[in-house]
């Protein structure tokens, strides 16, 4: 009997050998290491101090080999980009807190007008192209979504009045024609705004819509066509200034962004500016500016 128990020992001794090696081979997901209690004493008992030698081997050959195996899935395992590709997950962190980029914004510029007393029939002289470039800053409070929006533009702004011909002179004289006016008014702006940024729309490219101010100050005012500039010589020659120091503005824009890497994009947008303050100093004139701009910007 005892021959018989030896010899189905030395049998399960072997087949468990076997299976070892044979999991060893496959995809390990963890080190084994060892077997029953039991199995342990009646092994010990048979083999002695051989099978504490195998023991440790085949405990050293699991963790290399499960060691490897970590090693080979994470060179398989994709990277995840910090910015959403479509395949990996929303609401990723920014790879900069704070970023910045150049804005060249060419606009259509518009005025109101509106006169009474001595500026009875003033109208409005349509619309003019001018522009704005300056540096943009983008605060991320919320992953790559929200961003607080605020920067310094240096925009210039058309301004223009149609008025009767008598406008100016020391008498009236019926059937005059109108004269015309057009400024040149030169703002530093500082936007207040946030910045609110969708899922990508295509490989790449994310929508976002801006929303919030502007607190526009005056730098500089400058009369054209002053031989014909109908509001400049009623003035004396224009010794005397025309708009007033500043205005607040609302800001609205919409636009895509074009990811070029982890750090560079093309922003391409548009965007909408409605000044709330009367921006002409004559108690009874009232003017108010009108932009649409289309907003050009590179991120880095």
């Amino acid at each position: 009997m005892k021959k018989v128990a030896g010899i189905s020992l030395i049998l399960t001794l072997l087949v468990a050998t076997a299976f070892g090696q044979s999991v060893s081979r496959q995809n390990i997901t963890r080190p084994r290491d060892s077997f029953s209690k039991e199995s342990d004493k009646r092994f010990r008992k048979i083999l002695g101090d051989q099978y504490d030698e195998r023991t440790q081997r085949g405990r050293s050959d699991n963790e290399e080999a499960y060691d490897e195996e970590r090693r080979r899935r994470r060179k398989r395992k994709p990277q995840q980009s910090a910015e959403y590709d479509g395949t990996g997950p929303d609401y990723a962190r920014p790879n900069k807190l704070i970023e910045m980029s150049i804005r060249f914004a060419p606009s259509l510029n518009l005025n109101t007008a509106e006169g009474q007393g001595s500026y009875a029939g003033f109208l409005d002289n349509g619309i003019g192209a001018r522009m704005s470039v300056g540096p943009s800053l983008d605060y991320f409070f919320f992953k790559d979504r929200y961003a607080f929006s605020s920067g310094l533009w240096y925009t210039i702004k058309r301004s223009g009045f149609q008025m009767p011909g008598s406008f100016g002179e020391s008498r009236f004289t019926p059937g005059a024609p109108y004269k015309e006016s057009l400024y040149n008014l030169q703002y530093l702006q500082v936007p207040v705004s946030v910045k609110m940024f969708a899922n990508n729309i295509a490989p790449r490219i994310r929508l976002y819509v801006q929303t919030g101010g502007l607190l526009s100050l005056k730098v500089a005012e400058r009369a054209l066509q002053t031989e014909r500039n109908g509001l400049y010589q009623a003035e004396s020659g224009g010794d005397r200034r025309q708009y007033g120091f500043g205005d607040v503005e609302l800001l609205l824009g919409t636009g895509v962004q074009y990811k070029i890497n982890d750090t560079n994009a093309f922003n391409l947008g548009v965007s909408y500016q409605r000044g709330l303050f009367d921006v002409a100093r004559g108690s009874q004139l009232t003017s108010k500016n009108r932009v649409v701009s289309l907003d050009l910007g590179f991120k880095f």
